[in-house]
């Protein structure tokens, strides 16, 4: 009887810098397959994909991560004589502010090299991470990133208003877990809605990046509901600063807006309904949307 194929999830980024005719992408050298490739590397267990991505990434450049937005997933399959492996590696764009980091070879890596693009195109030449560059290439830069986070599970016992009923435990818990992802982009601002929930959910963020929580009503449910354009407005706002800028919004408002800016940019996003605790990921080229996921 044949072997059950098994599936093996992997995970990596195209790390890039700025250069004068361009960017340049970090390849590494493999001494044991005798090629380069990206970096990338397989889950740890119960690990999520982005923070593997940008583990793996650090770990084989030497090279601290900030991710940006997610590229493609690559499939393919190795065959096995106790079974065929079906691997995925998740690709994300990935910038960095330390591109001259110390890196030391090992066993495993040889070498790291950063090369024009054009060059990575030529040079690393495996189809998964082909269909990766051919990814990166076709993006705008990214200039700046928002990230839209709606309120975590709320309280059902409690019979405040909506606007002051607090997060539950399990809501704590999401916020604390939305924190450790969102921390990943190093968030230089944070702003939220009035609602207690709203506030609680983007509390854990700031204060894991040291950030001061600053409120704006603009992105109030009631706000929202009498002027839509005003909040797509003020996240445009928001992109023409470089960085990353994190955002509490109710559920709603968060919907509306990415639809909006999505429709006007032309990007698409075939299901904006956003649940309790989920957020998104926003990327611009200057005010223009380019990219949208769900982190």
């Amino acid at each position: 009887m044949r072997p059950e194929p098994r599936n093996v999830a992997a995970a990596g980024g195209v790390l890039w810098r700025p250069a004068a005719d361009g960017v340049e992408v970090a390849a590494i050298w493999r001494p044991s397959v005798g090629n380069w490739s990206l970096p990338k590397g397989k889950l740890e267990a119960d690990e999520p994909l982005l923070i593997a991505a940008c583990r793996e990434v650090e770990e084989e450049t030497g090279v601290p991560p900030i991710p940006q937005a997610w590229l493609c997933s690559a499939r393919y399959v190795l065959p096995n004589s106790d079974g065929d492996v079906h691997k995925s590696v998740d690709f994300w764009s990935m910038r960095t502010d330390k591109p001259e980091a110390g890196f030391s070879a090992n066993e495993e890596i040889g070498e790291r090299r950063w090369l024009p693009l054009d060059q990575a195109v030529e040079k690393l030449d495996r189809p998964r991470d082909q269909q990766a560059l051919r990814s990166f290439a076709e993006l705008p830069t990214i200039t700046s990133t928002l990230i839209v986070a709606a309120p975590a599970e709320m309280d059902q016992d409690d019979r405040r208003p909506m606007v002051t009923a607090p997060l539950s435990e399990a809501g704590q818990r999401q916020a604390v877990r939305l924190a450790g992802l969102v921390s990943l982009y190093q968030p230089d601002r944070a702003y939220s809605a009035s609602a207690r929930a709203v506030v609680q959910t983007v509390e854990p963020v700031a204060s894991a990046a040291g950030l001061n929580l600053l409120g704006d009503g603009i992105f109030d449910a009631e706000a929202h509901e009498r002027n839509p354009e005003r909040s797509t407005q003020r996240l445009r706002q928001f992109a023409t600063t470089p960085g990353c800028a994190v955002i509490g919004a109710e559920e709603s408002t968060i919907a509306d807006s990415i639809a909006i800016l999505s429709d006007e940019d032309g990007v698409a996003v075939s299901d904006v309904s956003t649940r309790q605790g989920q957020a998104w990921v926003l990327s611009f080229h200057d005010s223009t949307l380019v990219a949208v996921e769900r982190l």
